[in-house]
């Protein structure tokens, strides 16, 4: 019976509901005092020439709609690290937040907050305001080079089933060129005359070498292969003639004209076996946190390659998106830094030298603004924050504040490119010249040294006389 008489008592007096109006009043136009440090997209803190600040992003747009919802003014207490508040409280900015609410110097750090066991120890984090999943900043897979391109279409096997072919070709070709000059010269030798019946079986296959060689090379008449140099080129030339004709018929052809790119990094498994790319930890967020303290795993892995590297551990955000522009390195957060990284990096270079990864196994974060520990304000921001989220105001801010980059983000159809008819290019057939200027030299190397050997033995032979 008293439960109906309390239902009935509310709703005759409907101002005891926590009505807009309640809310408007809840702050009575008290002054708050917000720390803030550059965090972009979400609040880009940039120092004039004059000593004054621009405050950019969708944080103070969340603020001020927060203030006018619950009735107070305020005013922001930027945090940069310079020499002596790096002496006195180390590079952390979050660690000068911390600080700054423990000794009551500031209401509250807007910039967001992961709540975690260790934290609400000594904090208050109101409803959150932003969750998103994490992923990385990875340098664009660059283009594997195409100069050794015509190794790709052939096993190891038929590569040195080529080697040998050709080193048979020599060996047989000097064989014939033997028998046939010893058979010259024994009918040199002889006063017999010249019949057909005298061809032997040795004649037969030297004269038969040399037409096979005429036809292959295209040339007509004698061919001297009694040269090392000579039988060395034609062995390197079907080398090269073989690899030439199957690389550019059929499917083959794509080994050279279409290029392979390394392999992308998506995951972090990727990350710890990739020989060109490494990781940059911030160890001042969750994500940094649990990547330090893993026992085992992958995550393990990157800490301890981080950890051998003491410079890709950081406190600074500035820094490591310096370290970051260098192309070298991956890291790991939420996925609109990563957008707004890509994004402003495409505005800087005209190119697209980053892309985003998919998203990490990594649980998403909830991200809340932290007060002091049992403030008397905090009821009244998870009641503003609860309208805001459900408003969905918050996403809309949040993605004006990133630029535009389409063309980093687009994934292309493999079939668009089965339809597009491009030019062959130098690059294309690189590999191609290549082993065309290894069987050249090989052969004007063989050349020379037959000439110098040639011209050793005859100055002997002049001294001997």
């Amino acid at each position: 019976m008293s439960i109906y008489l309390l239902v009935i008592f509310l709703l005759l007096h409907p101002f005891y509901w926590p009505t807009e109006s309640n809310r408007n009043n809840g702050l009575n136009g008290a002054h708050l005092i917000f720390a803030v440090f550059h965090n972009p997209p979400y609040d880009a803190v940039i120092r004039k020439p004059d000593g004054n600040y621009t405050h950019l992003g969708n944080g103070p747009i969340w603020t001020s709609w927060l203030a006018e919802k619950l009735n107070f003014t305020y005013s922001y207490r930027y945090l940069f690290m310079n020499k002596t508040m790096i002496d006195k409280y180390g590079e952390s900015t979050i660690e000068l937040c911390l600080r700054l609410l423990a000794d009551n110097e500031v209401d509250a750090c807007t910039n967001g907050l992961i709540a975690t066991p260790e934290r609400t120890k000594n904090l208050d984090f109101s409803y959150f305001i932003w969750t998103e999943q994490y992923s990385m900043v990875v340098p664009q897979p660059g283009e594997e080079p195409r100069l050794f391109a015509f190794v790709r279409p052939f096993q190891p096997a038929v590569w040195l089933l080529l080697f040998i072919t050709m080193i048979a070709m020599v060996f047989f070709m000097s064989l014939f060129s033997k028998i046939s000059l010893l058979s010259t010269k024994k009918k040199n030798s002889s006063d017999q005359p010249r019949s057909k019946q005298s061809t032997t079986l040795f004649n037969f296959a030297s004269s038969y070498s040399v037409y096979v060689l005429n036809i292959i090379t295209n040339q007509g008449g004698n061919v001297a292969v009694a040269h090392f140099s000579f039988r060395i080129l034609v062995g390197v030339w079907v080398l090269i003639a073989t690899v030439l004709v199957n690389s550019y018929s059929g499917t083959v052809v794509a080994y050279l004209t279409v290029p392979k790119m390394k392999p992308p990094i998506n995951t972090f498994e990727d990350l710890a076996a990739s020989n060109d790319v490494e990781i940059l930890i911030k160890e001042d967020v969750v994500i940094g946190q649990q990547l330090m303290a893993a026992k085992s795993g992958v995550f393990k892995t990157l800490a301890d390659q981080a950890r051998r590297n003491p410079d890709h551990i950081f406190k600074d955000q500035s820094k490591i998106d310096i370290r970051l522009a260098t192309g070298h390195y991956a890291y790991a957060f939420l996925q609109t830094y990563c957008k707004f990284f890509v994004a402003s990096q495409l505005k800087k270079d005209g190119i697209c030298r980053f892309k985003m990864s998919d998203p990490l196994t990594f649980q998403a974060g909830f991200w809340s603004v932290f007060l002091q520990k049992g403030s008397k304000i905090t009821p009244k921001f998870n009641d503003g924050l609860i309208l805001l989220w459900e408003s969905g105001q918050i996403p809309f801010w949040v993605k004006n504040a990133v630029s535009r980059a389409p063309k980093c983000f687009f994934k292309a159809d493999p079939r668009s490119a089965l339809t597009r008819q491009d030019p062959i290019l130098l690059k294309d057939l690189m590999s191609a010249f290549f082993i065309l200027g290894i069987g050249l030299s090989l052969a004007t190397f063989a050349f020379l040294v037959e000439k110098i050997v040639y011209f050793q033995s005859h100055r002997k032979s002049v001294v001997t006389l």
